[in-house]
């Protein structure tokens, strides 16, 4: 998506959501950065559920957001771009990726990630974040903020 100064920004999509304070953070992080969210599947929370709304603040007018109630309504939505999945499962990190504007970032619910299916499907595109392996994972927005802004700033996006 163009963030309307001619700076192209990067989508973000949530399969599955489950905490309502997780998908505000990322909501707002959207907003922040101008990136389409696209929330899949079944939802854990309602978008009237009073942690959704704090953590979305005032951002959510500005958030470009589209629902898909099944994953092939997304994959319909998405055909032709690259979507890389965010997996602790992966052996690719994040760095070891050149993002290009028009790619999706594709994070799994809270309690199981991604399902086998969907990363079996395109095990190329699947990609970490680099941790210590004390660490089982990181919370859903700190992972997608991560990786975002990490994808952003290598396409060059300065958000100005």
């Amino acid at each position: 998506m163009d963030d309307g100064d001619g700076d192209r920004t990067m989508d973000v999509a949530l399969y599955e959501p489950e905490i309502p304070g997780n998908a505000g953070g990322v909501a707002r992080l959207c907003g922040a950065t101008g990136s389409p969210l696209h929330l899949i599947g079944r939802l854990g929370w309602s978008f009237a559920h009073p942690k959704a709304k704090r953590a979305m603040m005032d951002y959510w007018e500005h958030v470009d957001w589209h629902r898909h109630d099944a994953w092939e309504d997304f994959a319909a939505a998405t055909a032709g771009r690259r979507v890389w999945m965010l997996t602790t499962r992966a052996e690719r990190t994040l760095w070891d990726v050149q993002f290009a504007a028009d790619d999706v970032l594709l994070f799994g619910p809270e309690s199981r990630g991604l399902p086998d299916h969907l990363l079996e499907a395109d095990a190329e595109r699947c990609i970490r974040i680099p941790m210590r392996p004390v660490a089982r994972s990181l919370n859903l927005s700190t992972a997608v903020g991560i990786s975002l802004y990490d994808a952003l700033r290598q396409t060059g996006w300065r958000g100005e």
